[in-house]
């Protein structure tokens, strides 16, 4: 191996953020597709639950935004049977959770539990699917990815938005991680997920990534759709960039996994 290789950055992660929502309908079997086609790893998406216990793919809590039909009625209110007769965006049913586990076996999926009823739900599905080891579960709530790996010690997860503000205070401050807060993360939660700036604060700085990597996670940034964009973020040394157009982030990263 020679020192200029050596020396070269990891390849970006690049996962498509709800199957690449500015190139396809989101959430769909079309976005599924898409992101196989694509020849990316890993489709990031958001789970709710029916009524009768099966995890669909949907951020929004109804298919009012994304259907055509603009069907009002929320996920949580309906049996499958009845979210099955909604166009989700692409002439086709909305998407199981356990059906696009089994109908794409090479695909990782980043899946975001959007309230408290799904995690359990979730979890069946990719215990079902034996899809553990290509799934990693999000969420905003810290409390609910804390619960879930209680759950699942197998699990991994990602962490929620109080983690990151404890680990973004303690990177700029400057403030060694204790062994007792931060050790448990390392395995157990490979990532923290995050956009660039929130509310003003530049949240992906130099030392909020170092610290991360110290934690033994890596660094998302979401949602990334400029180019510029992308290519100041891979220079910075983040690790994986979640985008609605992942098929610009290709061209631009000329380089995934």
């Amino acid at each position: 191996m020679t020192p200029e290789f050596s020396r070269r950055k990891p390849p970006v992660t690049i996962m498509a953020h709800r199957g690449g929502s500015l190139e396809v309908p989101e959430n769909t079997w079309t976005a599924v597709e898409h992101t196989a086609n694509l020849g990316l790893q890993w489709m990031e998406t958001d789970a709710h639950v029916t009524k009768d216990g099966v995890c669909v793919l949907s951020h929004d809590p109804s298919f009012a935004r994304t259907s055509p039909s603009h069907h009002p009625e929320l996920i949580h209110r309906m049996t499958w049977d009845e979210v099955s007769r909604i166009d989700a965006g692409d002439g086709n049913a909305p998407v199981r959770l356990d059906d696009v586990l089994v109908s794409y076996p090479d695909l990782h999926f980043n899946v975001d539990l959007k309230n408290s009823q799904v995690p359990q739900p979730a979890l069946q599905a990719v215990r079902h699917a034996h899809a553990l080891d290509r799934v990693r579960f999000s969420s905003f709530s810290a409390r609910r990815l804390a619960v879930f790996r209680r759950q699942e010690p197998r699990a991994v997860t990602s962490v929620g938005v109080a983690d990151v503000i404890d680990l973004k205070l303690r990177a700029e401050a400057g403030v060694s991680l204790p062994h007792t807060r931060f050790s448990w993360y390392v395995g157990l939660v490979d990532s923290v997920q995050v956009p660039e700036v929130e509310h003003g604060i530049r949240v992906v700085t130099d030392r909020f990534i170092a610290t991360a990597h110290r934690c033994g996670m890596e660094v998302h940034v979401w949602t990334v759709n400029e180019a510029e964009t992308m290519l100041r973020l891979r220079d910075a040394g983040v690790d994986g960039i979640i985008t609605d157009a992942p098929s610009l982030a290709l061209i631009t990263l000329g380089e995934h996994r």
